[in-house]
């Protein structure tokens, strides 16, 4: 049996290529797959965690230079949508940041 790379298989400009692969080869292959998509799922999701911190009414109208009934006011019309956690008002920072136009 001829072992070829993968890549060069799928690079090529043939278009009828059969292809046959055992099945530890193919369960071998999908676990590279999923542990790829584990590690870049796991970077995104610290990503997201760490821009989608929670500010309080206080610390977001103090980054905008806003008063708190302006961010209820935006809250009542869609500009800038609050969070409810245990009956507190809180705001996405990423939220805040979009609305301020530059990351802060």
């Amino acid at each position: 049996m001829n072992n070829i790379c993968l890549s060069s298989i799928l690079n090529s400009k043939e278009s009828n290529i059969i292809i046959q692969v055992s099945s530890e080869d193919l369960k071998a292959f999908a676990q590279e797959i999923l542990i790829g998509a584990k590690s870049i799922a796991m970077i995104e999701a610290e990503a997201a965690a760490s821009s989608d911190q929670l500010l309080t009414i206080d610390e977001a109208a103090k980054l905008l230079s806003v008063s708190k009934m302006t961010l209820y006011r935006w809250d009542q019309n869609g500009i800038l949508k609050k969070v409810e956690i245990g009956g507190k008002r809180r705001y996405r920072k990423s939220d805040i940041e979009r609305l301020a136009g530059c990351k802060m």
